[in-house]
């Protein structure tokens, strides 16, 4: 006379359904009159029939099947179960040895957690316990499922980059509900693609002010911004920002940053300030080098100096506008050796 239990602890999922598979023997001549199932719960065994939950049923017979049925496996399902039945002249509980049922948690390990690029990364998916049989794992970054990844417990990224960078977490397939603790990749990196932006973004004009910006990605921050001119070695300044204040033509030309942290340092493409200047009417010896330096041809007449200038046919000036933007060709020297200039 025994009770055999398939197996004497069983691993699952929360909100899984589990079978815990048993049958039983008894001398033969005799009939089975009632079966019970115990669990232990506050210091004793108590009778799965007083689960009010309805989660709990018993799928065997009164012949040899005794297996018991949890749905919505739950943490308090955690516990020893033990069978129990009876002839009509004998009764025969389950051996000493219970059943413990253990509802399984997910955990995530990630090594290392902060790598430079280039490096070898590990992710680990476990459980506090064995799952059976060996269940196909899920995978988030984010929040969201990382397509074309195994579906093994264990994740090697080979070559990792600063697009790995982010918050992971594991599951088990069919069992997305449950899934473990995010955690956090960092990936540090040297800067990458800095870039200048250039503040007004129209014309510049000699006298007014401007202000070159520079950005980079780079992890940590970039800490140290070097402000460079073309032709020119010393650097002009340092800061994420360059402003340049009462520009005169002199500081026309090309401009690059370079960006720098601890993993290294990297320069801007170049940046054209093109700074114009504006030229009175009534300065003739201004207007004599004009003349000899512009190629003009009669479109448009001016009532004060009766000379007329040729505007680009791509610059479009509205009504009544008496600036005009010219350009001298290149053997004009200085003081009017300018890329463009304004005449008002």
């Amino acid at each position: 006379n025994c009770v055999t239990y398939s197996s004497q602890r069983i691993c699952a999922l929360k909100g899984s359904t589990v079978d815990l598979s048993c049958s039983f023997t008894y001398p033969r001549g005799y009939t089975v009159t009632a079966t019970e199932w115990y669990y232990w719960k506050n210091h004793d065994w108590k009778k799965i029939s007083d689960d009010n939950a309805g989660r709990v049923s018993y799928c065997g017979n009164k012949v040899n099947n005794c297996t018991l049925r949890i749905t919505d496996l739950r943490e308090e399902d955690s516990t020893s179960y033990i069978f129990s039945f009876a002839t009509w002249d004998y009764r025969k509980d389950g051996s000493s040895i219970s059943l413990t049922v253990i509802v399984a948690s997910m955990h995530l390990r990630v090594w290392p957690t902060s790598v430079s690029e280039g490096n070898r990364v590990t992710l680990t998916c476990t459980t506090n316990c064995s799952l059976d049989p060996n269940p196909e794992y899920s995978w988030y970054k984010n929040g969201q499922p990382i397509e074309n990844i195994t579906t093994n417990s264990t994740v090697h990224i080979l070559s990792v980059s600063s697009e790995d960078a982010g918050k992971y977490s594991c599951g088990v397939k069919g069992h997305e509900t449950l899934l473990s603790p995010e955690k956090t990749l960092n990936v540090t990196y040297p800067p990458k693609n800095p870039s200048v932006s250039v503040s007004p973004s129209g014309e510049i004009v000699e006298g007014s002010s401007v202000t070159l910006t520079c950005s980079s990605d780079a992890n940590p921050p970039v800490d140290k911004y070097t402000w460079y001119k073309k032709t020119v070695t010393s650097p002009k300044a340092s800061g994420q920002s360059y402003s340049i204040t009462n520009i005169r033509s002199e500081d026309s030309g090309e401009y690059h940053c370079e960006a720098e942290n601890k993993y290294g340092r990297l320069n801007s493409s170049n940046v054209f300030v093109d700074v114009h200047f504006t030229v009175s009417p009534y300065q003739t010896d201004k207007l004599n080098l004009l003349q000899q330096c512009f190629t003009c041809k009669s479109i448009q007449q001016t009532q004060t100096t009766r000379m007329t200038f040729t505007m680009p046919a791509s610059t479009t000036l509205p009504p009544g506008n008496r600036k005009y933007l010219c350009t001298p060709p290149s053997y004009c020297l200085n003081p009017i050796n300018r890329k463009s200039s304004w005449l008002q």
